[in-house]
């Protein structure tokens, strides 16, 4: 009878055993830069270092402009997606692993889990879960294009925007939990705080603050489009600009804390150093630098708008693309360090990986890896 009873519960002790892990495993991985902006809370923000003198390390050609923000995997593979509705796998050396090829353009940048699943949009309504082979573990469909890029919650959900007007949270096995309906688009890719509040912008002009289970917790109107994606501070207040022109800081209770208005739209998604300073781009050709209070520490203008999200290296460089071809790279009290120039506009965010090597796409159909001229040669990818 005994043997019985054991034979009974053995299933339900077995699934208590393997619940932990498989959680552990379908958390966000632990890589030089494992999603579009680095981390949940959107900081921008490296720990490795920074590139003194660019030169090109290789290039990488597809046939699409890449808007798309690359990630790096465990083993230090590259990913991103091209218009040219393809998404890429790339070596540290620049050589092609893969290409998957969607029906819709890839703007959506990926998200790694620790598992080695890569998550990624494409304008053909689904999301993916490919293995690290290329070979799709699953797939989500949405009913509109998926610009927005995944974020990865502790516990495995997912968290994602669609241009069928709604945030969907799915499991991590892609099956649908709740969605957040809102009136219109969402290109803005969720942040998470660390109690779990998931905040993200929407083209119906709302900032968006959810609770894990699916409640919106409350929710704030600009005058226009929020595109961008929200950045969140240590301090729990949320960083985030908006086509009406105006950079917002709200605190966690949805209060205004400041604002700062640039004159022109912010697509940019805001980064912030270790000192609290916040840095993003706008429209009006200027990228911004503010004191965790609210103070303009400096600005800087480019040749053209600037759309693309700064990444901060662990010495404080700033690095930021601007449509007028060229990558910037800023000291912390603003000082230009160097201009390295692609072959069209940058839309593209950078991407810092563990040696320094600078991941960004262009509008001309590249992705570029750049490094130290002292530390490597120049080589081209095939």
């Amino acid at each position: 009878m005994l043997r019985k009873y054991m034979k009974f519960f053995a299933p339900l002790i077995f699934i208590f055993t393997i619940s932990p892990s498989t959680v552990l495993y379908a958390q966000l991985a632990e890589t030089p830069w494992p999603m579009f902006r680095h981390d949940l809370q959107h900081t921008g923000r490296s720990p490795y270092g920074s590139i003194q003198k660019p030169i090109v390390k290789w290039t990488f050609q597809t046939q699409g402009p890449v808007t798309s923000s690359p990630a790096i995997g465990e083993d230090g593979t590259i990913y991103f997606g091209s218009k040219d509705k393809k998404f890429y796998a790339i070596t540290r050396e620049g050589k092609l692993k893969w290409a998957f090829e969607t029906q819709g353009e890839v703007e959506s940048s990926p998200a790694i889990r620790k598992d080695g699943t890569i998550l990624f949009g494409s304008w053909d309504s689904h999301l993916y879960a490919l293995n690290p082979d290329s070979s799709i573990r699953w797939k989500y469909k949405s009913e509109g294009g998926i610009i927005s890029s995944p974020a990865i919650a502790p516990d495995g959900t997912i968290y994602f925007g669609s241009w069928d007007k709604k945030l969907h949270a799915i499991t991590q096995d892609g099956k649908l939990k709740w969605t957040q309906k809102t009136a219109d688009h969402i290109v803005s890719s969720p942040a998470i705080a660390p109690d779990g509040t998931i905040y993200f912008g929407s083209g119906d002009y709302y900032l968006f603050a959810m609770k894990p289970e699916g409640k919106a917790i409350w929710s704030f109107g600009t005058r226009y489009l929020l595109d961008a994606s929200p950045l969140i501070a240590p301090n729990g207040n949320i960083c985030i600009g908006s086509e009406d022109a105006k950079f917002y800081v709200f605190r966690s209770d949805g209060q205004v804390e400041w604002t700062f208005d640039t004159l022109y739209d912010i697509d940019s998604s805001a980064a912030m150093d270790t000192h609290g300073n916040v840095y993003f781009g706008s429209g009006n050709n200027s990228i911004y630098a503010f004191t965790p209070d609210g103070k303009l520490r400096w600005s800087f203008e480019t040749g053209a708008s600037v759309s693309s999200s700064p990444a901060i290296g662990a010495d404080g460089t700033i690095y930021v693309g601007s449509r007028d071809k060229k990558l910037y790279a800023f000291n912390p009290d603003g000082s230009l360090k160097w201009i390295f120039e692609t072959g069209d506009a940058i839309e593209s965010s950078p991407t810092i990986d563990a040696d320094g090597t600078i991941y960004i796409g262009s509008n001309d159909g590249k992705l570029y890896a750049i490094c130290n001229s002292a530390s490597q040669t120049n080589k081209k990818g095939q």
